[in-house]
């Protein structure tokens, strides 16, 4: 079977240390601010958590059809144009998912999520237990937050089946956790501790803060800089101005949408209004971004 990796060689000019220790510091300063100063569970913090899950989130799928194209052999405009219509082809299929089976358009984004982030620790064990790390991050918050997680998903939903969407993931939770708990000791005792801190860290913050912003630590702390940083090694052909050129215009046209769909949702408040703009655009930005991915795992370079 093949696997995707993700070597820890992202940020290599930082020290081994500070790549260690800086996710688990980071997390345990988060948590004690919340102790200590509160805060962490007001309008504005989630407002700042999902902007800054989109704000990261955007670029590390902006390079996706430069990939695409060197990996099928289709460099030319023609063979751009092709990828670039199946890339907004799906992206439009799940916005018309949102829009008509909401519920449905949740669950599948869970299911997505769960498998996409597992695949940040598939390199050399067991896809079941990095399959119980994606799970876990996804579902733990609406164990340890019932009530925040059901209020953002009944928000995404329209309705109150996503409470009970966010009930369901909550009782599902505990094997993922204890899968990932498995995981962790397994990769200390394979000597791979930056694993193990790495999902120690995602899991402490799942279950000790709330659920935009455990989900921020992980999205914006690990998922999106490691992804970056496969992108920018995946496009080495390409110029730094044109990666930067392609970044800035592929965010701009993600941003414009996300603007496009805070404005027409609705009677929605402004402030859930943004949390349920930037997790329905991310969602139909990831879809297409794990189709590519999947078909990379299992396709050789042309």
């Amino acid at each position: 079977m093949n696997i995707i990796l993700y070597p820890h060689s992202a940020g290599a000019t930082f020290s081994k240390m500070l790549r260690l220790f800086a996710l688990p510091a980071a997390t345990l300063l988060l948590i004690a601010a919340d102790r200590l100063l509160g805060g962490m569970d007001s309008v504005e913090a989630n407002m700042l958590a999902a902007l800054a899950i989109v704000l990261a989130g955007i670029p590390h799928g902006t390079l996706d059809v430069e990939i695409a194209a060197a990996h099928f052999g289709q460099n030319g405009l023609a063979g751009r144009a092709k990828i670039i219509g199946g890339y907004v082809g799906c992206a439009a299929a799940m916005v018309v998912l949102w829009l008509q089976l909401p519920e449905l358009a949740l669950i599948s984004f869970l299911l997505i999520s769960i498998v996409h982030f597992s695949r940040d620790w598939r390199g050399g064990v067991d896809p079941f237990l990095a399959m119980m790390v994606g799970w876990a991050l996804v579902a733990l918050p609406a164990l340890a937050s019932p009530d925040d997680v059901a209020m953002i998903f009944a928000a995404l939903t329209g309705n109150q089946n996503g409470t009970v969407i966010a009930a369901l993931l909550g009782a599902a939770s505990v094997p993922a956790a204890l899968g990932s708990l498995v995981f962790a000791y397994w990769a200390f005792r394979h000597e791979d501790a930056q694993s193990a801190l790495e999902v120690l860290a995602c899991i402490t913050a799942a279950l000790f803060l709330p659920p935009l912003v455990a989900f921020a630590v992980f999205f914006c702390g690990l998922h999106s800089p490691r992804h970056m940083a496969d992108a920018l090694r995946e496009t080495g052909g390409l110029s730094k101005f044109k990666k930067a050129a392609i970044v800035a215009a592929v965010s701009a046209l993600s941003l414009g949408l996300g603007v496009l769909m805070f404005l027409y949702q609705g009677d929605v408040p402004s402030d859930m209004g943004i949390v349920r703009s930037a997790f329905i655009l991310i969602s139909t930005l990831t879809v297409p971004h794990f189709i590519l991915e999947h078909i990379l795992a299992k396709k050789p370079a042309a």
